[in-house]
């Protein structure tokens, strides 16, 4: 991942490069030719230890080079450098679900190997998806999916259960968190509200764009066995090493290019309070 970019600005007008401004082996060129039209001196080659000095020699960096060098060597050095306040598992891997950006990171030993746009919940009391760490536990391919009561009282949805299928809510697999939580990591039966620029559409669980590629990698398959299995005939659960999910609330994050970028307070919320919440409750 490259986390920092280099540019040489080009000369405004090429033609109005002056001796100063060439190297000075060019200009050594054209003071010589200049001086023989004059009639001044007759142009002799510079001598091979002249040009030995003069010429550039293969030591010099080039500019992705130099920035190269300073760019972090980590992700977490990136993240460290811009004040974002999370730490990366060193190792193994791990799932961070950026609320504001609209954004699951997967990492391995310390480093971001996949990235999904992703749908979160709607502002509104209920269905905010909430700051949490825990960890999955199966991923359940073909799900069945029933509303809640909020959301039957609410008229989002009429009461009853939705088959297995490519038009349940829930899309064709879940990748479900700890046992009694009803937050999972799941596909849709809407991918088109994956291309709006705001994304707090759900009722607190968080959709993923790229479903079949996080199962897979969570479960150490193929994507391909991912789709034969969930477009099969049977719904079952096909158990996790237990993969750290840890969703957050960071207004500013750095994108895959690792600059910094400001989100929108989709909660109006100011940030990230689960690092003051962990502090409180260790005091307790």
């Amino acid at each position: 991942m490259v986390f920092a970019r280099s540019s040489l600005s080009a000369s405004r007008h090429a033609g109005a490069a002056t001796l100063s401004t060439l190297p000075r082996f060019a200009s050594l060129l054209i003071l010589a030719g200049g001086l023989a039209l004059a009639g001044c001196a007759q142009p002799q080659p510079p001598s091979a230890e002249d040009a030995a000095a003069l010429a550039p020699t293969e030591a010099a960096e080039t500019v992705a080079e130099v920035a190269a060098k300073q760019a972090p060597e980590t992700y977490q050095a990136l993240l460290d450098s811009h004040g974002v306040p999370f730490q990366v598992p060193a190792t193994g891997k791990a799932i961070l679900v950026n609320v504001p950006s609209y954004e699951l990171i997967a990492f391995e030993d310390g480093e971001p190997v996949l990235r999904s746009r992703v749908i979160v919940g709607r502002d509104i009391a209920g269905d905010r998806t909430p700051e949490m760490t825990t960890e999955t536990s199966v991923v359940r391919f073909r799900p069945t999916w029933r509303p809640t009561p909020m959301m039957i009282r609410r008229g989002d949805y009429e009461d009853k259960t939705w088959p297995p299928g490519r038009n349940n809510p829930l899309g064709l697999l879940a990748i479900r968190l700890e046992p009694g939580m009803l937050i999972y990591l799941h596909g849709t039966n809407r991918p088109e509200l994956f291309d709006k620029q705001g994304r707090a559409l759900s009722g607190g669980c968080v959709r993923v764009e790229r479903w079949d590629e996080v199962a897979a990698w969570v479960l150490d398959v193929d994507v391909d066995e991912v789709h034969r299995l969930a477009n099969g005939d049977r719904t079952f659960d096909m158990d996790t090493s237990g993969v750290p999910v840890m969703v957050r609330y960071f207004t500013q994050f750095p994108d895959a290019d690792g600059e910094l970028q400001a989100h929108a307070d989709i909660y109006g919320q100011g940030g990230s309070s689960y690092g003051v919440a962990m502090d409180v409750a260790a005091l307790q």
